[in-house]
């Protein structure tokens, strides 16, 4: 799910660029065993996240993309305690903003916006997708969180994908779940 100014929204990949549409539906983290993906949209779009909106300590095993800038940021979002931050690649300044944000942080999701090819702000993630992965597997990174901004898959060998753990979601209704996937996250 995705919320803007406490309400819920679908997040969209709208002219090359993620937006949403809204609605006037409050934003309520549901009960569940299964994983939850959470966006901020204020905080993806304007840098400007709004955690207020969810719960402390949720009992279920929530990831949350609050949409970082600046590596050292990340700090903020995890003393929030609001689940597990997924730290976005899309808007992150290069390899030194994300090195800057590891000397913080350890137990993170890295986020990959996904449409043909890998799309960010900065041409050091704007690379082959395994290569990509590569780089923050020597960075200790493991965790993965592709986002499919257009229902397309990328290709990642198995060789590349028993290395890491990686989870896919939707923007779109597509539902194939790839095998080098261990979950899918589809956004309503």
């Amino acid at each position: 799910m995705a919320y803007n100014q406490g309400k819920r929204v679908k997040p969209i990949w709208d002219l090359d660029t993620i937006n949403f549409m809204s609605s006037s539906q409050e934003i309520s983290v549901p009960e569940t065993d299964e994983p939850i993906l959470i966006w901020d949209m204020g905080g993806i779009l304007r840098n400007r996240p709004n955690p207020s909106s969810l719960k402390l300590n949720p009992e279920n095993k929530i990831y949350v993309d609050f949409g970082l800038t600046w590596g050292e940021d990340i700090i903020d979002l995890l003393m929030l305690d609001r689940g597990q931050v997924v730290l976005p690649l899309r808007n992150l300044q290069g390899f030194n903003e994300l090195d800057a944000a590891l000397v913080y942080a350890e137990d993170i999701t890295i986020g990959i916006d996904w449409s043909n090819a890998v799309k960010s702000s900065s041409t050091d993630f704007s690379i082959d997708l395994v290569k990509l992965l590569h780089l923050l597997h020597q960075r200790g990174q493991t965790d993965i969180l592709i986002y499919s901004l257009v229902g397309e898959l990328p290709y990642i060998p198995a060789g590349t994908a028993a290395n890491f753990n990686i989870n896919l979601a939707y923007l779109t209704e597509s539902r194939i779940q790839p095998q080098w996937a261990k979950g899918v996250f589809i956004f309503e």
